[in-house]
């Protein structure tokens, strides 16, 4: 969810920092900026700048999955510079309670690494679907933008529906982004791993706000009454065919 932390600071540029801290490594040990309000995205550039080895500006535009527990510890140690980093700038130059809506925000990513760092059982299991995630990372980017999309959307109606209403809706959405990222990885990977990156997509799309959620998906957005997110998975498995099709006919 680092994407939507990047929206609450309207920085330019500042998603691709941040899927930056997933792909090379750093030493965490080295200084911080100084925050100056209204820069993040160049103090998140500073913030890698000076590290050791030397980071230049270039692979902010690459991400790679990793492929070794090696690579894994360089994204966790990068990650959590990155997290240290952002922190910092809201400590100076955001308010507390902007602070606690971003922080709710970026609990699910916070989450998905303290697995994907500290448990190594799970580090194993993401290896093992690892070339699940290079068959569907594009699929996966239009799943979290359709998600994002619907969130920023529902934001709008505070004023048109009530809370509980608004809260069902943003937990269907999230039941929606679930299975449209399951659905792409059925059509292209083992049953296994379509499974696992549906937990995946759980873990990230998750924040504070969601955690009661469950019972929701359970009992509306799963049942035959959920006419919210009814026509969103299937506009997502039309565009996974046509996907398909197009990579079938270029093959």
């Amino acid at each position: 969810m680092l994407d939507l932390l990047c929206l609450c600071l309207t920085t330019q540029n500042c998603t691709r920092r941040a899927a930056f801290f997933l792909s090379e490594p750093c030493n965490t040990s080295e200084a911080f900026p100084e925050p100056v309000c209204g820069q993040i995205s160049q103090m998140l550039d500073r913030c890698f700048h000076n590290t050791t080895p030397n980071i230049g500006l270039e692979p902010l535009y690459a991400v790679q999955i990793p492929e070794t527990v090696e690579q894994i510890h360089r994204r966790c140690l990068l990650f959590n510079r990155g997290m240290e980093c952002v922190q910092r700038y809201l400590d100076v130059c955001v308010d507390s309670k902007q602070r606690l809506i971003i922080g709710n925000e970026v609990y699910g990513a916070k989450r998905l690494y303290e697995f994907l760092c500290r448990d190594g059982s799970f580090q194993q299991e993401f290896l093992w679907h690892k070339d699940c995630f290079q068959l569907v990372h594009q699929d996966l980017d239009v799943c979290s933008k359709r998600f994002v999309s619907i969130l920023k959307d529902e934001m709008t109606k505070t004023t048109e529906q009530t809370f509980n209403q608004q809260y069902m809706h943003f937990c269907c959405a999230r039941y929606a982004y679930e299975n449209c990222v399951y659905t792409s990885a059925r059509y292209k990977c083992k049953p296994d791993s379509a499974v696992f990156l549906r937990r995946i997509a759980k873990l990230l799309s998750t924040d504070k706000h969601f955690l009661n959620c469950d019972k929701i998906e359970t009992e509306v957005c799963s049942s035959a009454s959920r006419t919210f997110v009814a026509a969103v998975e299937w506009w997502w498995s039309i565009v996974v065919l046509l996907l398909l099709l197009v990579v079938t006919a270029q093959a």
